[in-house]
């Protein structure tokens, strides 16, 4: 490489939104910009992202890393979670602060849409999505008689919104759209019986497109230049895309608010053994399916630390369960109880109220008892991809801010049997700068950027 070239990501995350610049050379350096919390708020009813609010803090984090940067910014890309949508008027403008998935407004979804469209496993087999009460599909199927969906024109996911802000170009990109249920599996279009049924067919913005599609020149940010890229729209996506594995018999376990564990695959997974085991088919940065399961992940310890007042910082809470002697009991991270509770303490208090007469008592054993429940759910999902695919994996690749946990990681390794390469943290933003500077043409292909991504981060390893 001649010089230096960067690029920016915005990596968008259920409890903060930050932008990350990555410096490419001979190795990739990353730097923080900044970052600012995101939080679900109650607006009008509902549990919702403040829109204004995300954007112009992006804004902010972006104006400044154009400002300050010593080396050209030739892109931006934008990763998110999954599911969530904005709906955009005539005008091209936000109808409403889109509502957040862990709104009520979804419940009961499921049932309607089983028996008035399709079942759980024909609508599986159809999507290759498994069924999760917040996806796109059952959110749609609640507001499908609303005023608010029949006057949109037309609706982008939460990754697609920021690239429409910053680029006044509407697109869908794949790898989010796969997360919604509604996309074919086949096709890898959106299926017709499924937005027709909802009536919101016309409202999509045409087949989704691939990451590393250029979106144009950057708009609204202060006359800066750069162009404006598709990234794996999907955060997991991206974080899977910067796993610097060197034998693909692994399995990964994304770690994040929620914890994905899956593997990589040239087919999807759709037999009713796998839809009944709760294995879902998103996709991958490069066009691969990625059969995994959602775990409620490291949310469990994030609002067992609020609810134990914040005092306590992760590393301190990661030597106080090491420090804890093993949990006695364990909790279902599935279990309904914990996916939005006004209190997580108190949720583990009556999950286990018929299992254990005393409780749990200290700060320290919820979280033990929360990590190694967690080890235990991880244990299962890639035992049972292992039945599906026939063959042991033989190692399991922990990426994102549990990666950083000792605690979660030895417990892994341990629950597993299996070698656990911990690293890189901050996987999402880097596979997002990876495949900007891949689609740029200064990284040949996925596979040098994984050898870039091996001489650049240090990983950790955690044997049983």
């Amino acid at each position: 490489m001649k010089k230096p070239t960067s690029y920016l990501a915005i990596d968008m995350g259920a409890g903060s939104i930050r932008v990350v610049q990555g410096i490419f050379s001979d190795r990739l350096v990353i730097n923080e910009i900044g970052r600012f919390d995101n939080t679900i708020e109650t607006i009008d009813g509902h549990d919702r992202w403040n829109l204004q609010r995300i954007t112009n803090g992006i804004k902010s984090l972006l104006v400044k890393a154009f400002r300050e940067s010593k080396v050209p910014i030739v892109s931006i890309g934008t990763d998110s979670w999954g599911v969530d949508f904005v709906l955009l008027n005539t005008a091209g403008k936000p109808m409403e602060n889109p509502v957040a998935y862990r709104d009520k407004r979804t419940s009961g979804m499921d049932e309607m849409w089983n028996s008035q469209v399709l079942d759980g496993y024909e609508t599986f087999v159809k999507t290759g999505i498994n069924y999760n009460i917040f996806n796109s599909l059952y959110q749609f199927l609640s507001i499908k008689n609303k005023p608010v969906l029949k006057a949109c024109h037309s609706i982008l996911f939460t990754a697609d919104y920021i690239n429409y802000y910053f680029s006044g170009k509407r697109a869908n990109e794949l790898t989010l759209s796969g997360t919604t249920q509604m996309l074919n599996v086949e096709s890898r279009t959106w299926d017709t019986q499924i937005t027709g049924y909802l009536g919101i067919e016309n409202k999509l913005n045409g087949t989704p497109v691939m990451p590393g599609t250029n979106l144009g020149e950057l708009q609204n940010c202060c006359a800066y230049s750069a162009n404006v890229v598709t990234v794996a729209g999907h955060d997991t996506a991206c974080a899977v895309a910067a796993i610097p594995y060197t034998d693909e018999n692994f399995a990964f376990i994304a770690t994040g608010t929620w914890c994905i564990a899956g593997m990589l695959s040239d087919k999807p997974l759709l037999s009713r053994e796998a839809y009944d085991m709760g294995i879902t088919n998103e996709l991958a940065a490069d066009g691969r399916f990625r059969p995994l399961k959602n775990i409620m992940g490291l949310w469990l310890i994030q609002q067992l630390r609020v609810a134990f007042g914040s005092i306590h910082s992760y590393s301190e809470i990661d030597e106080m369960a090491q420090q804890a002697t093993p949990s006695k009991v364990l909790v279902n991270p599935d279990d309904p109880a914990f996916f939005n509770p006004k209190n997580m303490k108190e949720a583990f208090d009556a999950h286990l109220a018929d299992k254990i007469e005393s409780g749990l008592s200290s700060p320290a054993e919820y979280y033990r008892c929360a990590y190694e429940s967690l080890a235990t759910s991880f244990k299962k999902t890639l035992n049972d991809l292992e039945t599906l695919r026939g063959q042991p994996f033989s190692t399991v690749h922990i990426t994102g801010g549990g990666s950083k946990s000792a605690m979660l990681c030895a417990l892994t390794a341990n629950y597993t049997g299996k070698n656990v390469v911990a690293g890189p943290v901050e996987g999402a933003a880097i596979g997002n700068l990876m495949i900007q500077a891949v689609a740029d043409g200064v990284v040949s292909s996925y596979d040098e950027a994984r050898k870039m991504i091996t001489r650049s981060f240090n990983v950790k390893e955690y044997h049983s």
